[in-house]
């Protein structure tokens, strides 16, 4: 499976002026689950997020590009990648 075209987790995080902490406040305020450290090792690479996760870290991520009036550059999963 592939993300949408788009930046990547970690280049998206690496483009805003957020620390881990903020993503994951960010995060779990739009109902992620996952621990801190979680969330930093899926941006990270270190670890697979499933579709899921994935979608709702791209999403806290682009909430802050939106926030500053710019598009949402990180991408989501296609639906159609699911379970191929």
């Amino acid at each position: 499976m592939t993300p949408s075209d788009g930046l990547s987790l970690h280049t998206g995080m690496l483009a805003t002026e957020m620390d881990y902490n903020q993503l994951w406040l960010r995060y779990i305020g739009i109902s992620g689950a996952a621990g801190p450290l979680e969330v930093e090792a899926y941006v990270l690479g270190l670890l697979s997020p499933d579709v899921y996760e994935h979608d709702l870290i791209a999403q806290a991520i682009n909430e802050w590009f939106i926030d500053r009036g710019q598009n949402h550059p990180v991408g989501y999963w296609h639906h159609s990648d699911i379970g191929k």
